[in-house]
Protein backbone atom coordinates (compact mmCIF):
# COMPACT_ATOMS: atom_id res chain seq x y z
CA UNK A 1 0.00 0.00 0.00
CA UNK A 2 1.45 3.44 -0.88
CA UNK A 3 0.63 5.09 2.48
CA UNK A 4 -0.59 2.53 5.05
CA UNK A 5 1.64 0.31 7.16
CA UNK A 6 2.69 -2.92 5.43
CA UNK A 7 4.24 -6.12 6.66
CA UNK A 8 3.69 -9.79 7.36
CA UNK A 9 1.24 -11.45 9.72
CA UNK A 10 1.78 -14.99 10.98
CA UNK A 11 -1.03 -16.88 12.71
CA UNK A 12 -1.03 -20.18 14.54
CA UNK A 13 -4.19 -21.43 16.26
CA UNK A 14 -3.98 -24.99 17.61
CA UNK A 15 -7.12 -26.21 19.36
CA UNK A 16 -8.59 -29.41 20.71
CA UNK A 17 -12.26 -30.44 21.08
CA UNK A 18 -13.82 -33.35 22.91
CA UNK A 19 -17.38 -33.79 21.60
CA UNK A 20 -19.85 -35.96 23.45
CA UNK A 21 -23.04 -36.95 21.60
CA UNK A 22 -26.02 -39.22 21.99
CA UNK A 23 -29.42 -39.42 20.34
CA UNK A 24 -30.86 -36.37 22.11
CA UNK A 25 -27.96 -34.17 23.27
CA UNK A 26 -24.41 -32.99 22.65
CA UNK A 27 -21.69 -31.17 24.58
CA UNK A 28 -18.50 -29.95 22.87
CA UNK A 29 -15.82 -28.29 25.02
CA UNK A 30 -12.97 -26.65 23.05
CA UNK A 31 -9.64 -25.23 24.19
CA UNK A 32 -7.39 -23.28 21.82
CA UNK A 33 -4.41 -20.94 21.88
CA UNK A 34 -4.31 -18.17 19.29
CA UNK A 35 -0.84 -16.83 18.45
CA UNK A 36 -0.31 -13.87 16.11
CA UNK A 37 2.95 -12.16 15.17
CA UNK A 38 3.45 -9.04 13.03
CA UNK A 39 6.72 -8.05 11.36
CA UNK A 40 6.78 -4.76 9.45
CA UNK A 41 8.50 -3.62 6.28
CA UNK A 42 9.62 -0.43 8.02
CA UNK A 43 12.92 -1.35 9.77
CA UNK A 44 12.27 1.32 12.41
CA UNK A 45 9.02 -0.33 13.54
CA UNK A 46 9.36 -3.11 16.09
CA UNK A 47 7.49 -6.36 15.62
CA UNK A 48 4.29 -7.00 17.60
CA UNK A 49 2.62 -10.16 18.90
CA UNK A 50 -0.59 -11.28 20.60
CA UNK A 51 -1.21 -14.56 22.42
CA UNK A 52 -4.66 -15.54 23.64
CA UNK A 53 -6.17 -18.67 25.19
CA UNK A 54 -9.72 -19.34 23.98
CA UNK A 55 -12.20 -21.53 25.84
CA UNK A 56 -15.70 -22.50 24.70
CA UNK A 57 -18.44 -25.03 25.39
CA UNK A 58 -21.22 -25.70 22.89
CA UNK A 59 -24.22 -27.75 24.02
CA UNK A 60 -27.72 -28.63 22.91
CA UNK A 61 -30.74 -30.84 23.48
CA UNK A 62 -33.42 -32.18 21.11
CA UNK A 63 -36.95 -33.04 22.19
CA UNK A 64 -39.52 -34.51 19.79
CA UNK A 65 -43.25 -35.09 19.83
CA UNK A 66 -45.97 -36.00 17.38
CA UNK A 67 -48.51 -33.25 16.72
CA UNK A 68 -51.23 -32.26 14.28
CA UNK A 69 -51.68 -28.84 12.66
CA UNK A 70 -53.96 -27.71 9.83
CA UNK A 71 -55.28 -31.26 9.62
CA UNK A 72 -51.80 -32.70 8.97
CA UNK A 73 -49.56 -34.87 11.12
CA UNK A 74 -46.12 -33.49 11.99
CA UNK A 75 -43.09 -34.34 14.07
CA UNK A 76 -42.33 -31.26 16.20
CA UNK A 77 -38.93 -30.62 17.76
CA UNK A 78 -37.78 -28.33 20.56
CA UNK A 79 -34.03 -27.67 20.44
CA UNK A 80 -32.43 -25.46 23.12
CA UNK A 81 -28.76 -24.52 22.60
CA UNK A 82 -26.18 -22.87 24.88
CA UNK A 83 -22.74 -21.63 23.75
CA UNK A 84 -20.31 -20.24 26.34
CA UNK A 85 -17.05 -18.44 25.46
CA UNK A 86 -14.25 -17.13 27.67
CA UNK A 87 -11.36 -15.09 26.23
CA UNK A 88 -9.21 -12.87 28.51
CA UNK A 89 -8.57 -9.24 27.60
CA UNK A 90 -5.45 -8.25 25.68
CA UNK A 91 -4.77 -4.67 24.57
CA UNK A 92 -4.67 -4.64 20.75
CA UNK A 93 -4.74 -0.96 19.74
CA UNK A 94 -1.03 -1.16 18.91
CA UNK A 95 -1.68 -3.81 16.24
CA UNK A 96 -2.38 -2.82 12.63
CA UNK A 97 -5.75 -3.51 11.01
CA UNK A 98 -5.17 -5.16 7.64
CA UNK A 99 -8.51 -6.88 7.00
CA UNK A 100 -10.68 -6.80 10.13
CA UNK A 101 -14.23 -5.47 10.47
CA UNK A 102 -17.06 -6.07 12.90
CA UNK A 103 -19.06 -9.06 11.70
CA UNK A 104 -22.79 -8.80 11.08
CA UNK A 105 -24.80 -9.88 14.11
CA UNK A 106 -26.66 -12.94 12.82
CA UNK A 107 -27.79 -16.37 14.02
CA UNK A 108 -24.63 -17.83 12.49
CA UNK A 109 -22.32 -15.25 14.11
CA UNK A 110 -23.86 -15.51 17.58
CA UNK A 111 -22.41 -19.03 17.90
CA UNK A 112 -18.83 -18.06 17.06
CA UNK A 113 -16.11 -16.99 19.49
CA UNK A 114 -14.99 -13.79 17.72
CA UNK A 115 -17.28 -10.88 16.83
CA UNK A 116 -14.73 -9.62 14.26
CA UNK A 117 -14.03 -10.90 10.78
CA UNK A 118 -10.36 -11.11 9.84
CA UNK A 119 -7.56 -11.75 12.34
CA UNK A 120 -6.31 -8.37 13.53
CA UNK A 121 -8.73 -8.11 16.47
CA UNK A 122 -9.98 -10.79 18.86
CA UNK A 123 -12.63 -9.75 21.34
CA UNK A 124 -12.38 -10.42 25.04
CA UNK A 125 -15.35 -12.49 26.13
CA UNK A 126 -17.16 -13.87 29.12
CA UNK A 127 -20.49 -14.52 27.46
CA UNK A 128 -23.28 -17.01 26.90
CA UNK A 129 -25.32 -17.32 23.69
CA UNK A 130 -28.73 -18.96 24.15
CA UNK A 131 -31.16 -20.05 21.47
CA UNK A 132 -34.31 -22.09 21.12
CA UNK A 133 -35.37 -23.68 17.83
CA UNK A 134 -38.58 -25.50 16.97
CA UNK A 135 -39.16 -27.37 13.71
CA UNK A 136 -42.14 -29.02 12.05
CA UNK A 137 -41.11 -32.07 10.02
CA UNK A 138 -43.19 -34.15 7.64
CA UNK A 139 -43.01 -37.66 9.19
CA UNK A 140 -43.42 -39.37 5.80
CA UNK A 141 -40.88 -37.49 3.67
CA UNK A 142 -38.62 -36.05 6.37
CA UNK A 143 -38.94 -32.58 4.78
CA UNK A 144 -38.73 -29.61 7.11
CA UNK A 145 -41.93 -27.59 6.72
CA UNK A 146 -41.33 -24.84 9.28
CA UNK A 147 -38.48 -23.67 11.53
CA UNK A 148 -38.53 -20.94 14.17
CA UNK A 149 -35.47 -19.72 16.10
CA UNK A 150 -35.10 -17.17 18.90
CA UNK A 151 -31.64 -16.22 20.21
CA UNK A 152 -29.82 -13.73 22.44
CA UNK A 153 -26.32 -13.28 23.87
CA UNK A 154 -25.58 -12.44 27.53
CA UNK A 155 -22.39 -10.68 28.66
CA UNK A 156 -20.96 -11.29 32.15
CA UNK A 157 -18.41 -8.48 31.73
CA UNK A 158 -18.19 -5.43 29.43
CA UNK A 159 -16.24 -6.07 26.22
CA UNK A 160 -13.19 -3.82 25.95
CA UNK A 161 -11.72 -4.70 22.54
CA UNK A 162 -13.30 -2.70 19.71
CA UNK A 163 -12.43 -1.03 16.43
CA UNK A 164 -13.58 2.33 17.81
CA UNK A 165 -12.62 3.93 21.15
CA UNK A 166 -15.64 2.75 23.08
CA UNK A 167 -16.62 0.05 25.58
CA UNK A 168 -20.01 -1.62 25.56
CA UNK A 169 -21.65 -1.72 29.01
CA UNK A 170 -24.77 -3.64 27.98
CA UNK A 171 -25.23 -7.02 29.65
CA UNK A 172 -27.15 -8.50 26.73
CA UNK A 173 -27.37 -8.28 22.96
CA UNK A 174 -30.28 -7.59 20.65
CA UNK A 175 -32.77 -10.40 20.14
CA UNK A 176 -32.57 -12.39 16.92
CA UNK A 177 -35.57 -14.23 15.49
CA UNK A 178 -36.01 -16.16 12.26
CA UNK A 179 -38.88 -18.00 10.62
CA UNK A 180 -38.28 -20.28 7.64
CA UNK A 181 -41.08 -22.22 6.03
CA UNK A 182 -42.37 -24.10 3.02
CA UNK A 183 -45.65 -22.39 2.19
CA UNK A 184 -46.63 -24.79 -0.57
CA UNK A 185 -44.81 -27.43 -2.60
CA UNK A 186 -42.98 -24.78 -4.64
CA UNK A 187 -43.10 -21.65 -2.47
CA UNK A 188 -40.69 -20.95 0.39
CA UNK A 189 -40.20 -17.99 2.73
CA UNK A 190 -37.47 -16.70 5.05
CA UNK A 191 -37.92 -13.99 7.66
CA UNK A 192 -35.16 -12.65 9.93
CA UNK A 193 -35.50 -9.92 12.56
CA UNK A 194 -33.07 -8.16 14.92
CA UNK A 195 -34.83 -6.33 17.78
CA UNK A 196 -33.32 -4.05 20.43
CA UNK A 197 -35.16 -4.44 23.78
CA UNK A 198 -33.27 -1.50 25.34
CA UNK A 199 -34.34 0.93 22.62
CA UNK A 200 -37.60 -0.85 21.76
CA UNK A 201 -36.62 -0.58 18.09
CA UNK A 202 -36.34 -2.86 15.09
CA UNK A 203 -32.68 -2.83 14.09
CA UNK A 204 -32.76 -5.13 11.09
CA UNK A 205 -35.17 -7.28 9.14
CA UNK A 206 -34.79 -9.42 6.06
CA UNK A 207 -37.64 -11.03 4.11
CA UNK A 208 -37.22 -13.46 1.21
CA UNK A 209 -39.97 -15.15 -0.79
CA UNK A 210 -38.76 -17.93 -3.12
CA UNK A 211 -40.52 -19.80 -5.92
CA UNK A 212 -38.71 -23.03 -6.92
CA UNK A 213 -40.83 -25.41 -9.01
CA UNK A 214 -37.88 -27.68 -9.89
CA UNK A 215 -34.08 -27.82 -10.02
CA UNK A 216 -32.69 -25.07 -12.26
CA UNK A 217 -35.79 -22.87 -11.91
CA UNK A 218 -35.99 -20.27 -9.15
CA UNK A 219 -37.36 -16.77 -8.59
CA UNK A 220 -36.48 -14.77 -5.45
CA UNK A 221 -38.16 -11.67 -4.02
CA UNK A 222 -36.26 -9.99 -1.18
CA UNK A 223 -36.56 -6.97 1.12
CA UNK A 224 -33.87 -5.84 3.57
CA UNK A 225 -33.94 -3.07 6.16
CA UNK A 226 -31.23 -1.90 8.56
CA UNK A 227 -32.06 1.01 10.84
CA UNK A 228 -30.42 4.29 9.72
CA UNK A 229 -28.33 2.40 7.16
CA UNK A 230 -30.22 0.77 4.31
CA UNK A 231 -33.58 -0.19 2.85
CA UNK A 232 -33.52 -2.16 -0.37
CA UNK A 233 -35.41 -4.63 -2.53
CA UNK A 234 -33.82 -7.49 -4.44
CA UNK A 235 -35.29 -9.52 -7.31
CA UNK A 236 -33.39 -12.42 -8.85
CA UNK A 237 -34.16 -15.41 -11.05
CA UNK A 238 -32.67 -18.34 -12.95
CA UNK A 239 -34.79 -19.98 -15.64
CA UNK A 240 -34.33 -22.20 -18.74
CA UNK A 241 -35.30 -20.32 -21.92
CA UNK A 242 -35.30 -23.22 -24.39
CA UNK A 243 -32.99 -25.94 -25.64
CA UNK A 244 -29.74 -25.90 -23.71
CA UNK A 245 -30.01 -22.20 -22.83
CA UNK A 246 -30.58 -20.77 -19.33
CA UNK A 247 -30.94 -17.12 -18.32
CA UNK A 248 -30.33 -15.49 -14.97
CA UNK A 249 -30.84 -11.97 -13.71
CA UNK A 250 -30.79 -9.79 -10.62
CA UNK A 251 -32.10 -6.32 -9.84
CA UNK A 252 -31.13 -4.77 -6.50
CA UNK A 253 -32.54 -1.31 -5.75
CA UNK A 254 -32.06 1.01 -2.76
CA UNK A 255 -35.22 2.76 -1.58
CA UNK A 256 -33.20 5.28 0.45
CA UNK A 257 -31.20 6.68 -2.46
CA UNK A 258 -33.70 5.63 -5.15
CA UNK A 259 -30.94 4.14 -7.29
CA UNK A 260 -29.68 0.84 -8.65
CA UNK A 261 -27.29 -1.09 -6.40
CA UNK A 262 -26.70 -4.01 -8.75
CA UNK A 263 -28.09 -5.13 -12.07
CA UNK A 264 -27.09 -8.46 -13.56
CA UNK A 265 -28.04 -10.35 -16.72
CA UNK A 266 -26.49 -13.63 -17.81
CA UNK A 267 -26.89 -16.53 -20.22
CA UNK A 268 -25.53 -20.05 -20.19
CA UNK A 269 -25.30 -22.67 -22.93
CA UNK A 270 -24.81 -26.12 -21.41
CA UNK A 271 -23.76 -28.87 -23.81
CA UNK A 272 -23.36 -31.48 -21.09
CA UNK A 273 -19.59 -31.97 -21.21
CA UNK A 274 -18.87 -28.25 -21.64
CA UNK A 275 -20.63 -24.96 -20.97
CA UNK A 276 -20.29 -21.33 -22.04
CA UNK A 277 -21.47 -18.40 -19.96
CA UNK A 278 -21.77 -14.65 -20.46
CA UNK A 279 -22.69 -12.28 -17.63
CA UNK A 280 -23.19 -8.51 -17.72
CA UNK A 281 -22.99 -6.79 -14.33
CA UNK A 282 -23.59 -3.16 -13.33
CA UNK A 283 -23.04 -2.20 -9.71
CA UNK A 284 -22.23 0.63 -7.33
CA UNK A 285 -18.54 0.66 -6.44
CA UNK A 286 -17.03 1.73 -3.12
CA UNK A 287 -16.46 5.20 -4.60
CA UNK A 288 -20.20 5.57 -5.33
CA UNK A 289 -19.58 5.30 -9.07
Amino acid sequence: HPTLQTGAREILYPSISAPYRNSYSYVTPTVGYHMTRYSFDDPNTASESRNLPIYSVDSGLTFERETSLWGRAFLQTLEPRLYYVYIPFRAQDQLPNYDTAEADFTLAQIFTWNQFSGSDRINDANQLSAAITSRLIDPDSGDEQLRFTLAQRYYYKPQEVSLTPQTSNSDRSDVLASLTGQITKHWFSDLGVQYSPSGNTLQNDNVVLRYRPEIGKVVNFGYQYTRDTLEQVDLSAEWPIGGRWTALGRYSYTLQDKSLLQGLLGFEYNAGCWAARLVLNRFVSATQE
